[in-house]
This record gives C-alpha cells, sequence and structure tokens, in this order.
C-alpha cells in the first residue's frame, strides 16, 4: 500500500483497493443528526432495496431468514419484511440499535458476529453500506460461512471507486479541493470508511475466501430528492458548504448514467459441492 490523495487513505498500485486509518467513534461521538438522516436518505435506500430484491427474488424465497449486518435504522429489514422474508439486524450503535428496535425489528445489539446467539443461521447474510466500514475484511469474509445455511448467499451493497462521484471527487483532491473526497471516505463521522473496493476487488477478496460470485448489479447513488438534506446530516457541515457540494452533485447528477454506478451490489455463495435437489 502506499499513501493516496487524502491524508490518513492508502492505494494498493497492483490491484486498485484502497484503505483508511482513520479513526472509528461509535458509541463515542455523536456528530450525525439522525432524524435528518432519515429525512435524507429513506427515499434512496429503499429505491436500492427495492431493486436489490427483485434482483435477488429467485435467491430469497418467502420465509427465507435473513440477517441485516449494520441494520442502522431498519430500512432493509423493513423492506425485507415486506416481500415475507423473516430479517432481523445486527447493529453496534447503541442509538440505532434502539430506533431499530422502537420501530419493531428484532436487532441484535453489538458486533458481527461475536454478538450473535450460538449456533445461529441464516438462509442471506446482507451488509447494505456496512462492508466498508469494517476494520478487518479479510477476516470478516472468512467468518460468514459458519453462519449461513446450506445454500446461503452472502450480499454486499457498497459505494465503489469505479464511479464517476468517487473519481471527481478524488481529481479534485490532487487540486486541492479535498472537501467532496472527506466527504467520500466520510472523514470525521463515528464510523468512516476503512475501505473503498472497486468492482474487482470486492470479488477478488470473496473468492480468496472460498466464495463464487452469484450475481452482481449496480444501484443507485444520487437522487436529487433530499440531496441537500443527505449533505447537512452531518452537523458539522454549514449551509454555505452545503449549498456549493449540493450545486456540484446536481451537476454529476447530469453525467452519471453514462459512467459505471458509485453504488454496485455483489452476491456470493461459499463454494463447494453441488447442493442436493
Amino acid at each position: 500500500m502506499r499513501a493516496d490523495v487524502l491524508d490518513g487513505t492508502f492505494l494498493c498500485p497492483a490491484c486498485g483497493f484502497r484503505n483508511s486509518g482513520l479513526p472509528v467513534e461509535i458509541n463515542r461521538v455523536a456528530r450525525i443528526d439522525e432524524d435528518a438522516r432519515d429525512a435524507a436518505l429513506r427515499t434512496l435506500r429503499f429505491a436500492n432495496f427495492a431493486q436489490l430484491l427483485d434482483d435477488c427474488a429467485d435467491l430469497l424465497p418467502r420465509g427465507a431468514s435473513v440477517l441485516d449486518v449494520g441494520c442502522a435504522h431498519g430500512w432493509f429489514l423493513e423492506a425485507a419484511k415486506s416481500r415475507g422474508l423473516h430479517a432481523a439486524g445486527i447493529e453496534p450503535d447503541d442509538d440505532m440499535a434502539a430506533r431499530a428496535r422502537a420501530s419493531g425489528h428484532d436487532v441484535v445489539h453489538g458486533f458481527f458476529p461475536d454478538a450473535l446467539p450460538t449456533g445461529a443461521l441464516y438462509d442471506a447474510i446482507t451488509f447494505n453500506d456496512v462492508f466498508e466500514h469494517l476494520p478487518d475484511v479479510g477476516a470478516m469474509a472468512r467468518v460468514l460461512p459458519g453462519a449461513l445455511r446450506p445454500g446461503g448467499v452472502v450480499i454486499v451493497n457498497l459505494p465503489v471507486s469505479d464511479g464517476l462521484v468517487f473519481r471527481l471527487s478524488r481529481q479534485a483532491a490532487r487540486l486541492g479541493l479535498r472537501g467532496p473526497l472527506q466527504r467520500m471516505w466520510q472523514v470525521g463521522l463515528p464510523s468512516p470508511h476503512l475501505s473503498y473496493f472497486s468492482a474487482a476487488t470486492v470479488p477478488r477478496l470473496f473468492a480468496a475466501n472460498g466464495f463464487t460470485l452469484v450475481r452482481s448489479g449496480p444501484l443507485e447513488a444520487v437522487i436529487t430528492e433530499g440531496l441537500y438534506e443527505r449533505i447537512r446530516y452531518d452537523r458539522a457541515v454549514g449551509p454555505v458548504k452545503a449549498a456549493a457540494l449540493y450545486a456540484a452533485a446536481r451537476m454529476v447528477k447530469l453525467a452519471v448514467g453514462a459512467f459505471p454506478s458509485d453504488i454496485q451490489y455483489f452476491v456470493f455463495r461459499p463454494a463447494g459441492p453441488p447442493l442436493p435437489a
């Protein structure tokens, strides 16, 4: 790894994988206005969850058990339950776990996999905008097969460095405008990005840990509804800076359709002998 454009971030020049040494302050720093984040992100997240569940409907039949790691407000749990899935979550943030439970969701408070009940198994384990926040992605990939039922799948939905927004933010940082790239890494937030994968490095990581890629696809990265609120849920971003970021994002929105999406999903299954019919 070598130092990348932004302080505290690093790049592997051979494969393009990026990681960071940014501090994790879960349950110690309260910088996010969660009510504002709820209002800002709900529309985008539910649209992406609907597409994800549509694309994976054959892998997630009614009655399948799903564990959403880092379930936050419980939005994916709500979307999964509406499709007839038995959905539970695990969430390390005190406030988020309480909010999800208050919404009626089955949520284990703690970190995956340590906080799971002994012997718990699932038909699917999902990471929705979570995998990039994990401190040891290799170790996580290695433990996942032990929490899956036979034929189970892992679904990872995360931002990727192939997208136009990340590329433009990185070029802007080279010119001295670091704000957009800091936002992409979520610098200063309680749970910043500790990894930034590309569409090639996600499958490579899972293949190295005995998984087969089942399918993948793009998800929507930018919508105009709630965009300004998404920027402002970080209490450290003032109105002037937020207005500038909003204007830049609206301009990027006009061009993103011609480039790879900044958010993609990947579905993996542990490799092994064919399952019985």
